[in-house]
């Protein structure tokens, strides 16, 4: 569904998302709600890239399902990470077929990469994932104003993340501001969003 050739961009080196670590927030992410991973929660991160945050991710999980609808980051990522408990997939996360398999869903980047008439398949999606009462969290790039050429291809804002997921997940927190990448200052929020 995207409008965005994301193996070219891999195979051209144009990722300027690729900055060879996990999102600064996400060590601190993981230290903060630690209640959130003491039952090692089978983990789906979609948009997964080089696998950075998955990699993370499988230290506090009792598994991690890491996909890409690009096969050169996911050859890459096996290359990148040995842990055992991380499956690389390659896939379209709309076509997705493992229903409410999983714990926690990750978000970091994906939603900023499509298109906004893909968003409510993107929540209809996880929502599809997720087991009930599981949890939607991420890190959200927020861009209302932000010039596609300088970041992400397509705008969003917190209001439009509210329509996105209004519908079948309740808001437990959002967490403006966290620490982030150079260039990220004051354009981004963590979000912790719970299935009903």
């Amino acid at each position: 569904m995207s409008v965005v050739d994301w193996e070219a961009q891999y195979c051209n080196g144009e990722t300027p998302w690729e900055k060879g670590k996990p999102h600064p927030a996400l060590p601190l992410f993981l230290l903060s709600h630690a209640a959130l991973f003491e039952n090692q929660p089978q983990v789906f991160h979609p948009g997964c890239g080089y696998g950075r945050d998955a990699a993370l991710l499988a230290e506090h999980a009792k598994s991690v399902t890491a996909l890409d609808i690009a096969e050169t980051p996911l050859v890459k990522a096996r290359e990148l990470h040995s842990a055992q408990n991380i499956s690389w997939e390659l896939g379209d996360l709309f076509t997705w077929p493992e229903i409410e398999k999983y714990d926690l869903v990750w978000e970091h980047t994906c939603i900023s990469a499509l298109p906004p008439s893909a968003r409510p398949d993107y929540a209809r999606a996880v929502h599809q994932v997720l087991k009930p009462s599981g949890s939607l969290c991420g890190i959200f790039f927020l861009t209302p104003d932000h010039d596609p050429e300088d970041g992400p291809p397509f705008q969003i804002s917190r209001e439009q993340l509210h329509e996105m997921f209004d519908f079948g997940f309740d808001l437990l927190e959002d967490l403006p501001d966290p620490v982030t990448y150079e260039g990220r200052e004051n354009r981004e929020t963590i979000m912790i969003w719970r299935k009903r």
